[in-house]
């Protein structure tokens, strides 16, 4: 019984030390319906940030993602403000238009599927609205918006991030469905 018991314990702690140095060396499991669920490598950003790129992201400690980590949109997390980081896809980077209508979002002309701005979340709570329709992306920011998930929470609802929150581009690494990671 001793010798099971020492080789389950030591089997653990290998695990454990495996999973460790995964996670050490930027490997992220992705199960968020934001992007395809596998696994994703995080990788420092060198250059600027381009559309369909997906990026690994610090929420900012504001007002609306403290109501959205309180609505469970967001769960908790090691980011400042208790936020879990978001991986997403980049939508719109400087100078791109972005046109917000009834069917979803436009970005240069160029409509992103499943990208409704929904008045309600699943539990009947209201939602983030658009004050204007039209929008140009600011330097220093990015739109990012999934078109994976009809219900994601991203840009369409908070509208740009700021590239100082970005902590880096990740890839695809081991896809578990077949859905292409693009945009």
């Amino acid at each position: 019984m001793r010798t099971l018991l020492i080789r389950y314990f030591s089997g653990v702690a290998l695990i454990g030390s495996l999973l460790w140095v995964f996670y050490a060396q930027g490997y992220r499991i992705i199960t968020t319906p934001s992007v395809p669920p596998g696994v994703w490598k995080v990788e420092p950003i060198h250059g600027p940030i381009r559309q369909g790129q997906f990026v690994w992201l610090c929420p900012p400690d504001t007002q609306l993602f403290r109501l959205a980590k309180q609505r469970g949109y967001i769960p908790e997390g090691e980011c400042p403000g208790g936020y879990r980081h978001l991986l997403k896809p980049v939508a719109a980077v400087t100078s791109d238009k972005i046109l917000i209508k009834k069917s979803g979002i436009f970005v240069n002309g160029e409509f992103i599927q499943n990208s409704q701005v929904l008045k309600r979340d699943q539990k009947g709570q209201p939602l983030p609205q658009a004050i204007s329709t039209q929008y140009m992306v600011q330097p220093g920011f990015i739109w990012v918006i999934s078109p994976f998930d009809l219900k994601s929470f991203d840009s369409r609802y908070f509208h740009g991030v700021s590239t100082t929150q970005l902590k880096g581009i990740a890839r695809p690494v081991l896809i578990f469905n077949d859905v292409h990671p693009s945009i």
